[in-house]
């Protein structure tokens, strides 16, 4: 460790420290009709951007395409007019669904309007204006990446664009209301501003700033944008009234199927933008039906439950707020709300989010509360106070958590975290408690970098309002990483290796016998075109206790007996390859395929694992889009070679978009899945969990979700679903397949804004 503190020093030493751009906005008393021409005069008095460089895959380089954004301003909004060069034919563009731009050519426009250098608004477009748009925090915890930070595409803001390809490349018109943007006061202001630009032809990505890849924070280097004031935005009203209608079968045990009536029901969303930095959000009876079914996972061998993202539309705003390290907010955990309240705020170098929500649960009701006080330190660093509760018929669960993240000679953080969880059940007892400890430190440098953290999660530790989905636990790792870079124009463009060993012990184990460990080494490989490639190779071990097997017993003709699993397994071997194709105009494809020698832990024996997974994306107009992916996984027995699960899962999702507005899409996933009986790791001899033996079971289930959607402007929907599940009687057969169960879902919104 302090050989690598004085080589990194000493590599510090050779960053050079790069000076951000600065522009000053004209305020011009005028209006334009946005049609993708910057043809009217006030676009000649606008400050003007370019000067572009390469960011990615090598940093610091002059721009291969030309770029320039011009800006100006109006009392009430800010305009951008973006003229992007590129080869005739060579641009990438579809009339895509929000926020789906990930193969398009696209221009970003990151405006911190705090100027904290911590959290910025983007808007995205696509060559014909089509929108992407959230935000980007800083302090991600991204362990050694080249690209620190996160980036949350939920939110969605009222702003409009348009745009048009030529035959030198294209042109974007933006308008951004004020009213859609939080800001300090309404004096005069300095923003963080900085532009990317992403060209699928090349897979490069450019910025408005010299942005280096060497630094802990990619907001800490955008430019500043001088001369806005009296900004009009006034209170800020959004009340958003809706309907929703479901009606679900299920097929019942004697073999009908059965239709709960018409189900509709009533609800609003409210949101008071109270002064530029200020906000309240309210909701009653809220809808948080989704409108696309989770893909499915392989879980046949996993011990611990699998995180999905949150899609509900009310958590979703400002819920980058609510983020701490080791995932202490989750708002999947509220499952069914009856009502719930926000309030987002931000004084000076204080950041505040307050959520309180109640939840209908059997039994009783379950009541929420979750507060994140975030405090900004010098020019990048911070600290961080997290308050969570969930109470219930006397029971509760209370959560408090310290953390900090402190960024110096810009290569550089250490970061910590410090909590405790008191939890009682609902029929009284004794109080648990268990503290929760973090510590780590980054390099993030351009050639080379690291991540070395230390977590700690006790026995007892509980984040019902977050995602932790292991306890009685301490885990570290200590990542290395080497990057290279290739000259213009070679084949190679970066060469990045990942590096180092993992363990994982029980908390009260610490230092002694690990549980888990790994030592592991991942390789990225960018090519000139836009081709990526990567490897990995993994060492690791896993030490079984019986007592994790308490409930199992073998019967071996005399009567059940305790189950001894294996003792451990230290010789497991993981290999993987896989391999990303460029964004052609109409289709791009990744495909991976990997290898493990491991634990089947349902037996607590040896096994084997071959896992291939792919995927291929076609675009044949510029209003559809057809993806296809495939899961596969075998594992067998490393005693004699025998099948112990298969899971197969297609999936395909046709999108077809006439307008900007209307959006029709189907999505079909089949999943396959086998498991045989569970035997003892050494006999071979049949294992009972609780008393009873586990057999041969078979899943075999297609899901179909169809979706009619009409949003002409965030917030203001009609959306028309129908999903059905269905069985069948063995994989792949579908000839004699069975309704399982379906829904029809309708919804419609009309958002009010002033």
């Amino acid at each position: 460790m302090l050989l690598a503190i004085l080589f990194a020093l000493h590599q510090s030493a050779r960053d050079t420290v790069v000076v951000p751009n600065t522009v000053t906005i004209p305020r011009v008393e005028a209006t334009v009709t946005l049609d993708g021409r910057l043809d009217e005069p006030v676009w000649r008095q606008a400050a003007v951007l370019d000067g572009f460089h390469q960011y990615q895959p090598v940093d610091s380089r002059p721009a291969e395409e030309r770029t320039e954004v011009r800006i100006w301003y109006a009392p009430n909004a800010i305009y951008f007019g973006i003229t992007a060069w590129d080869q005739a034919g060579g641009i990438r563009a579809t009339v895509a669904d929000r926020d789906n731009l990930d193969t398009d050519d696209r221009v970003t426009i990151y405006l911190d309007t705090f100027n904290d250098r911590r959290r910025a608004f983007f808007f995205t477009v696509n060559p014909l204006g089509v929108q992407e748009d959230g935000v980007r925090s800083e302090g991600g915890f991204t362990a050694g990446s080249l690209q620190g930070g996160t980036t949350d595409k939920s939110p969605d803001y009222l702003w409009q664009s348009r745009g048009q390809v030529t035959d030198s490349g294209y042109v974007v018109e933006i308008r951004i209301p004020f009213k859609s943007l939080r800001y300090p006061g309404n004096g005069a202001q300095t923003w963080g501003l900085n532009v990317a630009r992403v060209v699928q032809r090349t897979g490069y990505q450019d910025t408005w700033t010299d942005t280096r890849r060497a630094n802990a924070s990619f907001l800490l280097q955008a430019g500043s944008a001088n001369g806005l004031h009296d900004l009009e935005r006034g209170i800020t009203t959004e009340l958003q009234p809706f309907v929703t209608a479901q009606a679900n079968g299920i097929r019942t045990s004697t073999g009908g199927f059965e239709r709960e009536n018409l189900d509709p029901s009533a609800g609003a969303n409210l949101r008071l933008g109270l002064a530029s930095n200020l906000s309240l959000d309210a909701t009653w009876n809220p809808d948080f039906s989704q409108i696309e079914s989770d893909a499915s996972l392989v879980t046949v061998n996993e011990r611990f439950a699998l995180f999905f993202p949150e899609k509900r539309p009310f958590f979703l705003e400002g819920i980058e707020l609510f983020a701490t390290p080791n995932q202490l907010v989750y708002t999947r955990q509220i499952v069914n709300p009856i009502a719930g309240g926000k309030v987002t705020a931000k004084f000076g170098g204080y950041n505040l989010a307050n959520l309180v929500a109640l939840d209908e649960a059997p039994g009783a009701n379950a009541f929420f509360t979750v507060t994140r006080v975030r405090r900004d330190i010098g020019a990048n660093s911070t600290a961080g106070l997290t308050v969570t509760t969930r109470d219930q018929r006397g029971g509760f669960n209370r959560l408090v958590a310290g953390d900090a993240r402190f960024v110096f000679g810009k290569l550089y953080y250490v970061a910590g975290q410090l909590g405790e969880s008191w939890t009682q059940g609902n029929t009284g007892g004794s109080t648990r408690s268990s503290p929760l400890w973090e510590a780590e430190f980054d390099r993030t440098g351009r050639s080379w970098g690291f991540n070395y953290k230390l977590t700690g999660i006790g026995e007892d530790f509980e984040a019902q309002s977050g995602f932790v989905p292991r306890n009685d636990i301490v885990q570290a790792h200590a990542f290395n990483r080497l990057s290279f870079y290739g000259g213009r124009g070679a084949l190679v463009e970066q060469f990045t290796m990942f590096a180092g060993p993992t363990r994982l012990w029980r908390y009260q184990d610490f230092i002694r016998d690990a549980l888990e460990g790994s030592e592991s080494i991942d390789l990225q490989l960018t090519l000139r075109g836009g081709w990526r490639a990567t490897g990995h190779a993994e060492h690791d071990l896993t030490d079984l206790r019986p007592e994790d097997y308490a409930n199992y017993t073998v019967d071996r003709g005399a009567g059940p007996v305790a189950y001894r699993p294996l003792s451990s397994v230290d010789d497991g071997f993981a290999t993987s390859f896989g391999v990303t194709t460029p964004t052609w105009q109409s289709a791009n494809a990744t495909g991976q395929i990997a290898r493990d020698r491991g634990v089947i832990f349902p037996e607590g024996s040896l096994g084997y694992e071959t896992r291939l997974t792919g995927s291929l994306a076609l675009r044949p107009t510029s209003s559809i889009r057809l993806t296809a992916s495939q899961t596969y996984s075998r594992i067998t027995r490393g005693r004699d070679g025998s099948e112990f699960a298969r899971t197969i899962i297609p999936r395909l999702k046709l999108e077809y978009q006439p307008s900007r507005s209307l959006f029709f899409r189907v999505v079909g996933e089949y999943v396959a899945e086998r498991r045989a009986p569970l035997f003892d790791a050494r006999t071979g001899d049949p294992l009972l969990v609780d008393g009873a033996v586990v057999g041969y079971s078979e899943s075999d289930r297609l899901r179909v979700d169809w979706l009619a959607s009409f949003e002409p402007t965030p917030g203001t929907v009609a959306f028309f679903g129908y999903g059905s599940s269905l069985d069948d009687t063995s994989a792949f057969k579908f000839h004699s397949m069975q309704r399982a169960s379906d829904g029809f879902f309708v919804k419609l919104a009309y958002q009010l804004r002033r």
